[in-house]
């Protein structure tokens, strides 16, 4: 039975997602951050049922390096999740023969409690919770994550009652600012970053800064169309933080480009003032930072970290 104080702080996480309202990403992110407070967990994702894949559409802990990561549904312990619509507990990865023993070891996980998020009748996503050693589980953690899942996943069938695209546009996309979301962000690069290692390739992030932004709501879009008015064919510009846009500069060929392209996209932020931000106080706030692969890193979230200012 949940202790009566941990009853009080699951209700408490479950009207902050409600308040949420339709910013699916942002209900994503808090459930399984509250979710992670409530059980100890060290890391935590929310996997969506995508075709015949489950995309990680929300991670946090020890499992964010793998946001955007597109897994085959078949013989996965989520995949059973999905199919029974029932929950699944792992008390060591290395030693249970239902889960992907390599993927388990890649995201440096031992054990771990999956539910399902239920939606019109369909499971499309599933609640990971993850722990970095053995368990056994006693302490309500399936429970919990139940629960929380389950008010997200009411808020997800809104969304799949407005149309057949609503929900995936509403998990891809940042409400506040009108461009892609850090989940979308992080698959798009993680699957480019394969193309380039395929390909020998080169490919470039930039990352932009503006300390504060983020008190300013109403801001945000213009941000992102300034940094879009500078980029090419094929880049995606994304949300991917309070005061944070990351860039996926798709034609980065060498280092010069980058920095060139960076150098424009800094110029058209700052280049006029916002509302509630003056023009000096905002070039004071803008910082720029970039990366290229392979030479500064090698995994999607390596890039981000080295392109950080």
């Amino acid at each position: 039975m949940i202790p009566n104080q941990k009853l009080l702080a699951i209700i408490d996480a479950q009207v902050q997602l409600v308040a949420l309202g339709n910013d699916l990403s942002a209900v994503m992110d808090a459930a399984s951050s509250r979710a992670v407070e409530l059980t100890g967990a060290d890391g935590a994702v929310v996997e969506l049922l995508e075709d015949d894949a489950i995309v990680y559409r929300s991670a946090s802990g020890i499992a964010e390096a793998q946001l955007g990561l597109r897994m085959p549904v078949a013989n996965s312990l989520s995949g059973r999740v999905l199919t029974s619509r029932s929950a699944a507990l792992c008390s060591d990865s290395e030693t249970d023969e239902r889960v992907n023993r390599d993927a388990c070891r890649k995201v440096g996980l031992r054990a771990m409690v999956i539910v399902p998020l239920i939606a019109g009748g369909e499971a499309v996503a599933v609640m990971k919770l993850v722990w970095k050693a053995p368990r056994e589980f006693n302490e309500n953690e399936a429970e919990i994550a139940q629960l929380l899942a389950n008010m997200t996943a009411m808020l997800m069938q809104r969304a799949t009652q407005e149309g057949p695209n609503v929900l995936k546009q509403r998990l891809t996309l940042d409400e506040a600012s009108g461009t892609a979301n850090r989940s979308f962000f992080y698959e798009q690069l993680q699957a480019k970053v394969a193309a380039a290692q395929t390909g020998h390739g080169h490919l470039g992030v930039a990352v932009v800064r503006i300390n504060g932004i983020a008190a300013l709501p109403e801001a945000l879009a213009d941000i992102s169309r300034r940094i879009e008015r500078e980029c090419r064919p094929g880049d995606l510009v994304a949300r991917i933080g309070h005061d944070e846009f990351g860039v996926i500069l798709n034609m980065a060929s060498r280092r010069s480009i980058v920095t060139s392209q960076l150098h424009r996209i800094s110029l058209s932020v700052t280049g006029e003032s916002l509302p509630g931000i003056s023009d000096a106080a905002l070039r004071q706030a803008c910082h720029t930072g970039s990366s290229l692969y392979p030479e500064d890193a090698h995994t999607a979230i390596e890039l981000v970290q080295a392109a950080r200012p």
